[in-house]
């Protein structure tokens, strides 16, 4: 059993669709896509078909053929009749979500921990590869040529209901097979005003709460005693005034009051890395201690996800927030106001190494710090890692 790259929603062996996607046969309102969606969706023909109750040999058809242009449909989710790439179906996904205000570096993250994911992927002894032709073009337009061919940044992202809302596709990856089963990693993104916000028409969003982990990425320069000690020591970034726990708390509003999982992500370590420059002895001595878990990369010949480097990790990030004044974010994760804890792990990580200059990198080039922790954190929660 896997999960839709899209809606995130399990799909089993009852139920099953078929699209038309030629774009040659007549294109109707879709009422299943659209409901996922922050628009109209119009497609194809569309058929549908559940497993007979007292089916016990029973396989889908296939091959079918779309009865108007005669050209062969393709597998669709059952939900939202999102096409779904081939050999999906019959592999495991692992459906991660991207999440937090503008300008923490989501987009940042993605582009380089898709880089890293392929690294990972020759250490288990496969190759990685993008799933559908969608998912090469946009991490090309939309990722990679900003980074790392033009060197600079890219453009926020957009809200769904935009023109160029490419995030409503996801980024889909074969990972190959490993322990037997062909695996795939799902990347989706959020606008960060969506989440700062939150539209009274969610159900584009609907996908978080069916996530494998969403990676709630914290800015470590929207803590203004952070930023102010900061000022004279990295270039001025730019960031959202908006509170984090505001953020949090719409995540977990628009989840019904419940995560399943998440990894609190604080993002642009690099700066938080030059507080032991500054002229304070309480964060001097924190930053200058060389044999702290979140000062060091892990081991990256081991392709596996290291739970002690992870806990020490993870506890130390805990207590740099207390001294953030972001000790609410903590508590809001171990006390919610509804139910009991919330599966959460703490990271730290740097997607480019150093502050950026505007809109430019920094000359010295790009030097990632500790990005694939939560990835490799969430494919050993999901059985893909040891």
């Amino acid at each position: 059993m896997t999960k839709c790259p899209s809606c995130f929603s399990l799909i089993g062996d009852a139920a099953f669709a078929w699209v038309c996607t030629t774009g040659r046969c007549t294109q109707t309102l879709d009422p299943d896509a659209t409901r996922y969606a922050n628009q109209d969706v119009l497609t194809g023909t569309r058929y549908a078909l559940d497993r007979p109750a007292d089916a016990r040999n029973w396989t889908p058809p296939a091959g079918l053929e779309c009865p108007e242009c005669k050209e062969p449909m393709v597998d669709a989710c059952p939900s939202c009749h999102f096409d779904l790439p081939q050999g999906y179906r019959s592999g495991h996904a692992t459906c991660i979500a991207m999440n937090g205000a503008r300008a923490t570096g989501k987009s940042l993250y993605i582009a380089i921990v898709v880089k890293q994911l392929g690294e990972l992927a020759q250490r288990l002894g496969t190759v990685l590869q993008a799933a559908n032709d969608e998912t090469r073009r946009t991490y090309a337009r939309v990722y990679e040529a900003p980074l790392f061919e033009e060197r600079g940044l890219m453009p926020p992202t957009p809200r769904s209901q935009s023109a160029d809302s490419y995030q409503r596709t996801p980024l889909v990856y074969s990972l190959g097979t490993i322990r037997g089963v062909r695996r795939f990693v799902v990347l989706r993104d959020v606008a960060g005003e969506e989440m700062e916000e939150p539209p009274t028409r969610a159900g584009h969003l609907a996908f978080l709460r069916n996530a494998d982990s969403i990676f709630f990425m914290f800015d470590p320069l929207a803590v203004p005693s952070v930023r102010d000690k900061l000022v004279d020591v990295i270039p001025a970034q730019q960031g959202s005034e908006v509170n984090p726990l505001t953020v949090l708390n719409n995540l977990i509003t628009m989840n019904g009051g419940r995560l399943s999982r998440l990894a609190v992500v604080l993002s642009k370590f690099d700066a938080v890395q030059r507080l032991s420059e500054v002229e304070d002895v309480a964060w001097s001595s924190v930053m200058s201690n060389a044999g702290s878990t979140m000062l060091r990369e892990p081991d990256q010949s081991d392709a596996g996800y290291d739970a002690v480097d992870g806990g020490l990790l993870h506890e130390e990030v805990k207590s740099l927030l207390y001294a953030m004044n972001a000790g609410p974010i903590v508590l809001t994760l171990e006390n919610p106001h509804e139910g009991g804890p919330i599966d959460h792990r703490f990271f730290a990580v740097s997607a480019l190494g150093e502050s950026p200059d505007g809109q430019q990198l920094n000359p010295r080039g790009i030097a990632p710090f500790r990005c694939l922790d939560p990835l490799k954190w969430t494919l050993a929660r999901t059985g893909v890692l040891a």
